[in-house]
């Protein structure tokens, strides 16, 4: 597959705990890849596993999922095993991103998946995620919810905090990514109405990404991404670390 061309440069440069926005210079896409940007918690890992093997044509991933579809701009891990994961993949490749649409180029023959949670669903998310996590002893999202609540609703947007777990994150992240229109070859995607009807979510990115899935393969792909599936593997589909945001 050849080296995507670069129609358009990032508009907007965003940083955070874990965002390096530096390292997407290392990125080179391929036509017919596909960028998954969502904000956290909001069926990121669900539907990289959908794409990965709709690309791969295949229900059983030969590789974990974090290392076949990078968070490229996470510094949980070395870029350059990032890269050299991506580099060795013969099909269609899917690359992660938790940055909004105009903190990365535009490419040519380059898919782009959006998703979006209702944003109270991500405040409930990342409140049991940090609860269950074993490397995070304090968090502002951890406090009563008296305190917690205030603090996703009313902590402000900055693009040199974009790790934060705010509600003004996921506005943002919205209108920069979708409302925008910066990309033309996109699918934007409803975590409740994938959850409704997830054999017709798969569907439907399997028409959009012209995977030409079977039959069979749907079928197959659904029964693996479900989440019983997937917590049964939950090694296989686990994401780099757990989320450190501030």
């Amino acid at each position: 597959m050849k080296p995507a061309r670069m129609i358009q440069d990032r508009a907007t440069v965003y940083r955070g705990t874990v965002t390096e926005p530096d390292r997407w210079a290392a990125l080179q896409p391929r036509v017919g890849d596909v960028i998954l940007a969502t904000p956290a918690k909001s069926g990121t890992t669900w539907t990289q596993s959908i794409i990965a093997m709709l690309l791969n044509g295949t229900s059983e991933l030969p590789e974990k999922l974090s290392v076949m579809s990078p968070w490229i701009e996470s510094n949980f891990s070395e870029l350059e095993n990032d890269i050299a994961a991506l580099d060795r993949q013969t099909a269609r490749r899917v690359i992660k991103t938790h940055t909004p649409a105009d903190g990365w180029p535009v490419w040519e023959g380059v898919d782009v998946v959006f998703v979006f949670r209702h944003p109270m669903e991500v405040f409930l998310s990342i409140r049991k995620h940090l609860k269950n996590s074993k490397a995070v002893d304090e968090h502002a999202m951890l406090d009563e919810i008296d305190g917690a609540l205030p603090y996703f609703l009313n902590s402000p947007f900055d693009p040199e905090e974009i790790d934060r777990d705010s509600l003004g994150n996921i506005v943002e992240f919205f209108l920069r990514s979708v409302v925008s229109d910066r990309h033309k070859r996109r699918l934007v995607l409803n975590y409740a109405a994938m959850s409704r009807d997830h054999e017709g979510s798969v569907r439907a990115l399997d028409a959009f990404l012209d995977t030409n899935a079977s039959d069979e393969l749907i079928a197959a792909i659904t029964e693996a991404t479900k989440f019983t599936s997937m917590k049964a593997k939950a090694s296989d589909f686990a994401p780099e670390a757990c989320l450190l945001y501030t």
